[in-house]
């Protein structure tokens, strides 16, 4: 097994929120080669059209819904194709009104096990990201890499509550709270959604909208990593769709798309997240919005970090509204 490196995956980083790096791992000599006859899908381009408002709106009435739904639970699939990687993650997915969240999943590259762990009883938020090797006889493989954060989300929220009329800093603040109306939030900030259509999937309605970056959003975040931007760069999605159940409104499927043809408009996913047996409002032990840290590890506070986040959310100059466009 070759040593393990740090790849920063910009796509990964906007769903989760932050500017944080994310571990991954070089490709095992056992790894299976990358399948490369899975046919790419076809979409309609829309790279220069304008924002639509109509797909603004649906996003936004998304987001409002999680926070308002007194339980939500689900089963969780992740899919991630970059260059010569290819694996898969599953998980579990929960929410309680107001504030509680828990989102767990594992997944594993040749000898090697990462497993996410997000808790939120209402009050502080957890976050444990674990690194395991497969035992070779090395003391150092055999220990666990552990990173540990916590933020406490009710001072994000008394911070928000004083920009509360402030759309951006309400955004920066959902991020901080975390779950799937962080990752909605996200989506908002840095993607410009400007396709918006109803479908049938499985003979259910759904409606599905399609971003392009923000390229200001896109320009801070290459910044931000420095001398990591070039290798990034050829990981950076090109669209970004996100399929909603009409009915309840609940993203069942989040998809980052890299263009393969600048002729046919032809994408290839770079990461698929796939929630399924979605429940709403069914009751859930409230043990699974409990965390206590393993003995010994302190947990990273970032809460101060989030705080001014929204601050200077408030204090930047409002972006204008998105010029309204109609759908074909």
């Amino acid at each position: 097994m070759k040593n393990p490196y740090i790849l920063t995956l910009a796509l990964l980083l906007f769903i989760a929120g932050s500017m944080r790096a994310v571990t991954a791992w070089s490709q095992d000599a056992n790894t299976p080669p990358a399948d490369t006859s899975k046919t790419p899908e076809e979409t309609d381009d829309k790279e220069l059209a304008p924002p639509s408002e109509e797909a603004l709106m649906v996003l936004q009435e998304a987001r409002s819904r999680l926070l308002r739904y007194e339980f939500v639970q689900a089963d969780l699939a992740q899919r991630i194709s970059l260059g010569d990687f290819r694996f898969e993650a599953t998980g579990k997915y929960y929410a309680s009104h107001p504030f509680k969240t828990r989102l767990e999943y594992s997944v594993k590259l040749g000898e090697m096990e990462g497993v996410f762990l997000e808790v939120c009883d209402g009050q502080v938020l957890h976050t444990s990201r674990q690194i395991t090797s497969a035992s070779t006889g090395k003391k150092e493989d055999a220990t666990p890499q552990i990173e540990l954060t916590r933020r406490d989300i009710q001072k994000i929220i008394s911070e928000t509550n004083l920009h509360i009329d402030q759309p951006e800093a309400v955004r920066a603040a959902e991020i901080g709270i975390g779950g799937v109306p962080a990752i909605l939030a996200s989506l908002e900030r840095v993607i410009i959604f400007d396709s918006i259509r109803e479908e049938d999937e499985d003979g259910k309605p759904v409606v599905i909208l399609q971003g392009r970056w923000n390229e200001e959003e896109k320009g801070k975040l290459l910044t931000g990593l420095g001398s990591l931007s070039t290798q990034v760069q050829q990981f950076l999605p090109d669209r970004v769709r996100v399929t909603f159940d009409k009915e309840t409104l609940f993203p069942q499927k989040f998809q980052y798309l890299k263009k393969l043809s600048e002729e046919r408009s032809t994408y290839s996913p770079l990461l698929t997240v796939e929630f399924s047996n979605v429940v709403i409002n069914e009751p859930i032990p409230v043990q699974r919005f409990t965390y206590i840290p393993p003995p010994g590890m302190e947990e990273r506070d970032e809460t101060d970090t989030f705080i001014k986040g929204i601050q200077d959310a408030a204090a930047a100059p409002a972006s204008p509204p998105p010029a309204e466009t109609k759908q074909e």
